[in-house]
């Protein structure tokens, strides 16, 4: 692999070579100084203005600097240039995500779906924004189109498990959506094997746990929030769920302080509100 030395030395021989800048920036952004990758990329485009590769780097670039509009211009113009490159596509998808403009985000990765059909990350992130669709629907009451955009995230995590069998993140991403629509049983075993691919994971024991609640099995949702504890002591969340349960069965000192613990890792209002309703039960 290439150092920027390296590239500094192969620009020095070659000053109008536009891949040699692009390339130079990429290693620039790996190291996270993305002001002196956007100069590079800079360079490249003045030398070569129909570069589409340069312009999706750049836009990247941009996007890691969180200057989101600056980035989709870049990001359209590489689409512009070559509208069969799937990179801009996903790239925009991305920040489209974050600007919570799931829409054209979903419209986005579906096009990269549309060129490259072998894309797992690309049905893996539609997939996640349909399960957020079908979350909302469920929260507002319109259950049968949370069913139906529940039911699209499934497809698409189940594509992208065919294409990437070991990808332990995708069945917990599955599971979820199967517990979303109540699927407790199917859930329960998409985290188990997402555990099996990867036990380091605090993720899927996390999430079993939730569904084991979910099925009044508290033995098996304590024994996998003490699990995910082990792994990741650091997580709120963790700590926040199993005190939901122990509220649940009645047992308000241990929910006080599992929700103490949460508190000191994410301190917000509803927790606050939680302990001081579990020490008015006990």
């Amino acid at each position: 692999m290439k150092t920027i030395a390296d590239y500094d030395k192969e620009i020095k021989k070659n000053p109008n070579d536009a891949e040699l800048y692009r390339l130079r920036g990429i290693e620039y952004v790996n190291k996270e100084e993305y002001d002196r990758a956007i100069i590079d990329y800079d360079q490249a485009i003045k030398i070569n203005p129909n570069c589409a590769k340069a312009y999706n780097s750049r836009g990247f670039a941009y996007r890691n600097k969180n200057e989101y509009d600056q980035a989709i211009k870049d990001f359209n113009k590489s689409i512009q240039l070559d509208p069969k490159f799937t990179g801009p596509y996903f790239n925009r998808g991305i920040i489209y995500y974050l600007m919570d403009n799931g829409k054209k985000a979903a419209e986005d990765f579906t096009k990269v779906i549309e060129l490259d059909p072998n894309d797992s990350q690309a049905y893996i992130n539609r997939g996640l924004i349909f399960s957020n669709f079908g979350n909302e629907c469920f929260v507002t009451k319109k259950t049968d189109l949370g069913n139906q955009f529940t039911d699209s995230s499934i497809d698409d995590f189940s594509q992208a498990i065919k294409i990437d069998p070991n990808n332990a993140i995708v069945y917990t991403n599955r599971g979820q959506a199967y517990s979303q629509k109540g699927d407790y049983e199917k859930a329960i075993l998409d985290f188990s094997h997402s555990i099996k691919l990867n036990p380091k994971q605090a993720e899927g024991y996390l999430q079993r746990a939730k569904t084991y609640k979910q099925l009044k099995k508290y033995d098996n949702a304590f024994n996998d929030f003490s699990e995910a504890l082990k792994i990741d002591p650091n997580d709120w969340d963790i700590y926040n769920s199993r005190a939901f349960l122990y509220n649940e069965i009645g047992d308000y000192k241990n929910a006080i302080k599992d929700w103490e613990a949460s508190m000191k890792l994410n301190p917000n209002d509803s927790i606050k509100q939680m302990i001081e309703m579990a020490k008015r039960k006990l």
